[in-house]
């Protein structure tokens, strides 16, 4: 990916400071100086991204610890028909595709779009588990963020695969304050927006919902818990 080569031969120091990465689990229980001093020994880039940027590519290697500093992106997976669907919307301070970097095949397993303005933060690899060998509470950060990230794909299944649809789009509105269009609410739950119509129209029948000016609101909260047992 040409990101990443681009990124391999900048030497300009980064702007970030510790406090910064103080802001992410990865680097909790570490002092200001020890980051500070690690900001000097490891290669970091880091780079600005306008908005509705395909930032980084499901499939290409991924070199890097990937941190999103300020801005919102987005993880989507498509696959090899076009379908495509949202996985997680996420929001800075965030570690980018935490489980791909150390991986056997440290591919992106998903695309990454910005969805506002954004720079992320590229640390160097090699640096980065130099670190985790030097500082033990890093290694068990980051293995605590993995696990965490484990949780998370673990609930994402059982409501892609074990739901229907309308228990999927219940257990959705339930979990989320603000409601998006009815296009990215099908792209993030993998269906087209005529099924997502369908399902919508039923909920509004059964005085679960009803929708104003475009925008989903709940009306019966424990009716919608109850699709979702």
């Amino acid at each position: 990916m040409y990101i990443c080569q681009k990124l391999i031969s900048m030497e300009a120091p980064t702007p970030i400071d510790a406090s910064t990465l103080q802001q992410y689990p990865i680097f909790q229980g570490l002092s200001e100086e020890r980051i500070d001093i690690f900001l000097k020994q490891s290669p970091c880039s880091l780079r600005s991204f306008p908005a509705n940027t395909m930032i980084f590519i499901q499939g290409t290697k991924c070199n890097f610890i990937n941190l999103l500093i300020s801005g919102k992106i987005k993880a989507m997976m498509m696959n090899n028909e076009g379908k495509q669907v949202t996985i997680e919307d996420m929001e800075a301070p965030r570690v980018i595709a935490p489980a791909a970097t150390f991986a056997s095949i440290n591919d992106y397993p998903v695309n990454i779009q910005s969805i506002t303005d954004c720079k992320i933060l590229f640390i160097n690899k090699i640096g980065f588990e130099e670190l985790m060998h030097s500082e033990p509470v890093i290694m068990l950060n980051y293995i605590r963020l993995l696990s965490d990230k484990s949780i998370f794909l673990s609930h994402k299944i059982n409501t892609f695969v074990l739901q229907n649809l309308k228990s999927r789009l219940a257990s959705y509105l339930l979990n989320q304050e603000q409601h998006q269009t009815q296009q990215e609410l099908a792209d993030k739950l993998g269906v087209t927006r005529t099924s997502l119509a369908r399902v919508l129209s039923e909920l509004i029948a059964e005085n679960c919902i009803k929708i104003e000016k475009r925008k989903i609101i709940i009306e019966d909260k424990a009716k919608l818990k109850l699709l979702t047992s």
